[in-house]
């Protein structure tokens, strides 16, 4: 699909109109889409194991941070290339600071800025309140020409956000342990599951052949294949019950530690069983 181009503030408020940059979980609407922009490394839409929509990713390190955040029993809500909206408290802000504001490349129509991620978290009492996050590479704060520039729109989203009493800060590969992001990559595989496979028996019956086999040193293909002959099904159905169970946390397994493969000797921490009223969902969500 051909990104969208936009010439004048006519073509703005059309797409504000069509709600694009508004609603919440899987009504929202990206305000920028992968194909509206060039990215840092590679982009990608996926679609989400917390809210049902496709996330719009314009790199790496923000599909690393969407994998933390999915992964987080506190987050609520995702919505990426959140739009800093009416752009005129932005230009206010952009003026108090006596900072250039951003036009569209060609036109003198004003940029409309956007954060990388709007979050919504739960609190401990039950209520719930949002963060923004800017994902930043950090080589983009190496001295140069352009780091001027970089540090003067990062403080109109700082005031922005400010104003409305919403926390905001940016984000790094330094703050993104890349172990935890390559097994939570690599689990989130598993994060759906088939139907026939989701009977609350199958599930219990699984986590016992587990917690069976927590003290043997086996590479954890071998502990699948004993699960899976024990319970007759095939290697396959066990290797994405077990990944599942990882992702919603009915196992628990140190994965900061190192890469785990279907090689790795895994120490469990914790096997969790399903209540008895259990209608499997992730428990995520």
């Amino acid at each position: 699909m051909r990104g969208r181009s936009f010439r004048t503030q006519s073509d703005i408020d059309r797409h504000i109109e069509k709600g694009f940059g508004q609603g919440s979980l899987e009504h929202y609407v990206p305000w920028l889409r992968v194909q509206d922009v060039p990215s840092h490394g590679r982009s990608r839409k996926i679609h989400g194991t917390k809210v049902n929509r496709l996330h719009h990713l314009l790199s790496d390190l923000e599909y690393g941070y969407l994998l933390l955040l999915e992964f987080s029993d506190r987050v609520i809500d995702i919505r990426e290339q959140y739009p800093l909206l009416p752009q005129s408290s932005a230009q206010s802000i952009a003026n108090a600071l006596n900072i250039s504001y951003p036009v569209y490349p060609g036109t003198k129509v004003p940029l409309v800025m956007t954060t990388d991620f709007l979050i919504t978290l739960r609190q401990p009492d039950g209520s719930s309140r949002l963060v923004a996050r800017t994902i930043k590479y950090s080589d983009s704060f190496d001295s140069g020409r352009g780091l001027k520039r970089t540090l003067e729109k990062l403080k109109i989203e700082r005031e922005f956000w400010k104003s409305r009493d919403i926390d905001w800060t940016v984000v790094t590969e330094k703050n993104i342990p890349a172990i935890l992001s390559s097994n939570l990559d690599w689990f989130r595989k598993g994060a759906a599951l088939k139907r026939e496979l989701q009977q609350r028996t199958l599930i219990v019956s699984f986590l016992d052949e587990v917690n069976s086999m927590r003290e043997f040193q086996w590479p954890l293909e071998r502990m699948l294949r004993s699960i899976a002959n024990s319970l007759f099904i095939p290697y396959s159905d066990a290797k994405n019950i077990f990944m599942h169970l990882v992702w919603n946390k009915y196992i628990t397994l140190n994965l900061v530690a190192e890469r785990l493969t279907m090689k790795s000797v895994l120490i469990i921490a914790n096997v969790l069983y399903p209540a008895e009223d259990y209608r499997y969902e992730s428990r995520a969500s």
